[in-house]
């Protein structure tokens, strides 16, 4: 996910830039990289309520010594990160111009 973050802000750059300077290609740029960040935050709130929900019923229904804390609390920052990986690499390959 580093990797693919990296080259989208490296490849959205040049096109803010532009953005800046009044070019209407890089505003578009600029206004769907906001919507796209605004909607990862509300996806990931939503698997993160999601996920919490689950680990505490996980909890409060299985025996205290068959309840695996760190496996659940992995579960629930993976479903949170979820989102915001889906999003970086699809502007990835929406910017470098290859798609999966």
């Amino acid at each position: 996910m580093h990797a693919e973050a990296s080259l989208t802000i490296a490849m959205r750059m040049p096109i803010l830039l532009k953005g800046a300077l009044g070019d209407s290609h890089g505003q578009r740029e600029a206004a769907k990289a906001v919507i796209e960040k605004v909607s990862a935050v509300v996806e990931s709130s939503f698997a993160a309520s999601q996920a919490a929900t689950a680990f505490w019923w996980e909890l409060a229904l299985n025996p205290p010594g068959q309840f695996d804390m760190a496996a659940a609390v992995v579960r629930v920052a993976d479903s949170t990160l979820e989102p915001f990986a889906k999003r970086t690499r699809a502007n990835a390959a929406r910017l470098g111009g290859y798609r999966r």
